[in-house]
């Protein structure tokens, strides 16, 4: 009797069983598909901000590049065709206290040369401040045709590197003069020229071409000139070694 109400009770709990197991795999389904719709949202979101952007951000403006015209420019990759932009370098005034020698810009290049107190005195050149360079260039032809009878050097802008050197704080530090000039000259105020070749360097005539710089005239310059060797010219026009100072 009792097992008879014990197979009855188990038949008449088999249909509630059912029925929770039917509403827990439609929950299982549900949250499953809620899953998988909500990764699709989200995909769909982040292809839209990708395609389109987002919203209330905005994006920076490139500035214009260096090398284009054009008001704003796709930014340009420096290469073989493109070369990259060059940093200043000495000499960026006529003179300058950082620099300390005396430059001029004339016929694509630029002359320069470390010259004395009383050399710069000559020339007109404050050597207690800096000066920019001439604003015309006919006056600046001018200043590079006296420089030049100091004995400066040329080089040709833009500067050849060398091999591996990308830059240098000044074009003379790494570069070869186009032109080179070796001649320390002084003018007496009688005329003439006295001239120092110094091609062989400096060794033979050292410590007395120290004195250069303690020449308070240019008479005396001349005379520290004689000292060292130098040689005089009565007629700058004539002497031969003037040839370079002069343009020849």
């Amino acid at each position: 009797m009792a097992s008879s109400l014990d197979e009855k009770s188990t038949k008449a709990d088999r249909p509630a069983l059912l029925t929770l197991d039917a509403k827990s795999s439609r929950t299982r389904t549900s949250k499953t598909r809620l899953a998988i719709l909500t990764l699709l949202s989200l995909c769909a979101t982040a292809f839209y901000f990708y395609r389109n952007g987002i919203p209330f951000y905005q994006r920076p403006t490139l500035s214009p590049s260096w090398n284009d015209d054009s008001r704003w420019p796709i930014p340009k990759i420096p290469g073989p065709e493109l070369p990259a932009p060059v940093e200043p370098f000495e000499p960026l005034k006529r003179y300058s206290l950082h620099y300390g020698k005396v430059a001029c810009w004339q016929d694509g290049g630029v002359w320069i040369k470390e010259l004395t107190p009383v050399e710069m005195a000559s020339l007109a050149i404050d050597r207690f401040q800096d000066t920019a360079r001439a604003l015309e260039q006919a006056d600046e032809d001018a200043f590079c045709t006296r420089l030049r009878m100091h004995g400066a050097s040329f080089w040709q802008l833009p500067p050849q590197w060398p091999e591996h050197v990308n830059w240098c704080e000044a074009v003379d530090d790494c570069v070869e003069p186009t032109k080179k000039v070796s001649l320390e000259v002084g003018f007496p105020a009688s005329g003439g020229v006295w001239m120092l070749d110094t091609s062989q360097g400096w060794d033979g005539l050292y410590p007395q071409s120290l004195v250069l710089r303690n020449a308070l005239t240019m008479d005396e310059r001349c005379q520290v000139i004689k000292d060292l060797g130098g040689r005089f010219c009565e007629d700058i026009q004539v002497c031969p070694e003037m040839a370079a100072l002069l343009g020849s």
